[in-house]
């Protein structure tokens, strides 16, 4: 799925142009990290695993950039308990 990019979030429309899905990460700080704050995917696109694809897009992003995550969502923290290899971009 493609996601679109703002400033401190991945997001996605459905095809009426209403948002569908959102992972929100602000920074703290010096810049370097990112609070993962936010996960939301609307109950019609739920079960398709878009809150996973939505935090490996954070993830990928962070990787790229030099970020370090810290996740404060349930979501998110779930999503690092259970992926153990996304744990490079964890704030240490």
């Amino acid at each position: 799925m493609e996601f679109t990019r703002d400033e401190n979030r991945f997001y996605f429309n459905d095809a009426d142009g209403k948002l569908a899905g959102e992972i929100t990460f602000p920074t703290r700080g010096d810049d370097q990290v990112w609070v993962i704050e936010h996960t939301f995917v609307r109950e019609d696109f739920g079960h398709q695993g878009i809150a996973g694809q939505l935090t490996r897009a954070v993830i990928e992003a962070a990787r790229k950039e030099h970020k370090q995550i810290q996740p404060l969502c349930t979501y998110a923290k779930s999503y690092f308990d259970r992926h153990p290899e996304a744990a490079d971009v964890l704030v240490s």
